[in-house]
């Protein structure tokens, strides 16, 4: 009886250590890295970077030998950093004297304290290469000069006019030489000349003696115009390629993929809207506030960033209603000129599309529609073609046959993409519904016998889910 008592007083001994062990884990320890680099991405690479280098605030290396206040603290100053300098720690308070006059302060950031420590574990364990990577970046990311495509079309085109036209000299020409050898030839025979008519009799005149190639002609001329016309028709709606020019030179690849900023940052509305919204001059401010700046246009682009937010860049502060500088936050009084941004993307009013559906439910990325956005200058139209070579860039990409935004585009794809029951609350709502009646349990049966449910066979191909 006695041993017993020892052993489970062993038992218990190591259970209480155990336990003692993971409440006194930093959180700096026991993250998941993996969803620490998704997280990092979406939330703080837009002012933080891995390595050693600033930003818009400190390189984040180094980070867990260099912080002081403890773990609870920390997650306060990621949380609610006004809250955190409130409660007069001394790490924060040379944090906001060093950084809150020039950059203002760091918005809080709506993370777990989970997902901080899994944040933090991508931080202290970066991958090897990062350091290789930051210094080649640029090579790593060209930019698709869009705009020079656009002139070699056009160009194009005038060299087709301008051989049309030269040919159409020839070809009257020709017939003027035809017709004065055969003048030379009838004086020789002691004929009289051809009588002297104007180009369109005598074209009149030739179409009547080859009347059977002159039909095949025409025959020929009336097919290609239907085609062409068919297809003109067709094309009424598609802006493939289109990228509107913008008042500010915005440049995707250097913040999608020079500075690694997360599509969802800017556009963050994604998540809980239809639309994925053009972000407020506030949130060019969270960066642009202390980078002044950029790497391709110096300063010129981001002041009118400022001119439209009342920001003035060399005292680092906001104008007021009369255009007076030191006032700490922007005003609502001063009369700035809003950015007039140009739309890409514009559906017609009778077309519904939920961009939380698409992203929150079934988890597509930006590039699913948008392509290699981390490529481009200004944002553009991408054509499927393009979109359908990031297949294996990008998991989850569905090669489709029908040009981006039509209708056809969005039924094939609704067609083939598979849907997995148990990935989320939405789709296992649905699941309880099918099992839960007796038509519903034969329709999954239906559905699943070649071994996939795709969004058609849910009603992906209803009117009414996409139509007003």
């Amino acid at each position: 009886m006695k041993r017993l008592q020892h052993i489970a007083r062993a038992i218990c001994t190591i259970l209480v250590f155990q336990v003692s062990g993971l409440a006194g884990q930093s959180i700096f320890e026991g993250g998941d890295p993996v969803n620490g680099q998704s997280l990092f991405n979406a939330n703080c690479a837009a002012c933080h970077k891995i390595t050693d280098e600033m930003l818009v605030g400190p390189g984040l290396a180094g980070l867990q030998d260099r912080w002081t206040s403890g773990d609870e603290m920390l997650v306060k100053w990621i949380q609610s950093p006004q809250e955190a300098a409130e409660s007069g720690d001394k790490y924060i308070k040379s944090l906001v004297d060093r950084y809150v006059s020039t950059y203002g302060w760091m918005t809080g950031q709506a993370v777990s304290k989970d997902e901080i420590s899994d944040i933090l574990a991508y931080v202290s364990s970066p991958p090897a290469d990062v350091g290789g990577a930051a210094a080649s970046l640029s090579e790593d990311c060209p930019t698709i000069d869009y705009d020079a495509e656009q002139e070699s079309d056009s160009s194009d085109a005038m060299w087709f006019v301008f051989l049309l036209i030269l040919f159409l000299v020839v070809a009257l020409s020709a017939a003027g030489i035809s017709r004065s050898l055969t003048d030379v030839i009838s004086e020789k025979n002691g004929e009289p000349y051809l009588p002297d008519t104007g180009y369109f009799t005598r074209l009149k005149g030739w179409a009547w003696n080859n009347l059977v190639m002159v039909s095949l002609i025409g025959f020929f001329f009336v097919i290609y115009g239907v085609v062409v016309g068919y297809s003109a028709l067709m094309g009424i709606g598609l802006y493939t390629d289109y990228s509107p020019d913008q008042p500010i030179a915005f440049n995707h690849s250097i913040h999608a993929c020079e500075n690694e900023i997360d599509c969802k940052y800017c556009h963050s509305t994604v998540y809980d809207s239809k639309h994925a919204s053009i972000p407020s001059a506030n949130v060019c401010m969270n960066c642009h506030k202390a980078i002044k700046k950029g790497s391709r246009t110096g300063t010129e682009e981001i002041e009118k960033i400022y001119a439209s937010i009342g920001f003035d860049s060399n005292s680092g502060t906001y104008l007021d209603g009369e255009g007076n500088i030191g006032n700490a936050l922007p005003q609502d009084s001063y009369d700035g000129e809003p950015i007039k941004w140009n739309k890409v993307h514009n559906l017609p009013d009778h077309v519904y599309f939920s961009h939380q559906q698409h992203v929150t439910v079934g988890g597509l990325q930006c590039q699913n529609c948008h392509g290699d956005v981390s490529t481009y200058s200004v944002g553009r139209i991408a054509p499927v073609e393009e979109i359908n070579t990031l297949i294996d860039a990008y998991p989850g990409i569905i090669q489709l046959s029908k040009p981006t935004l039509t209708m056809g585009w969005c039924l094939e794809c609704h067609n083939k993409a598979e849907i997995d029951l148990a990935s989320g609350g939405y789709y296992e709502e649905i699941h309880e519904r099918l099992l839960n009646s007796e038509r519903g349990n034969e329709e999954l049966r239906r559905y699943l016998e070649d071994e996939k449910i795709t969004v058609r066979e849910l009603g992906g191909w209803e009117c009414s889910k996409c139509h007003y």
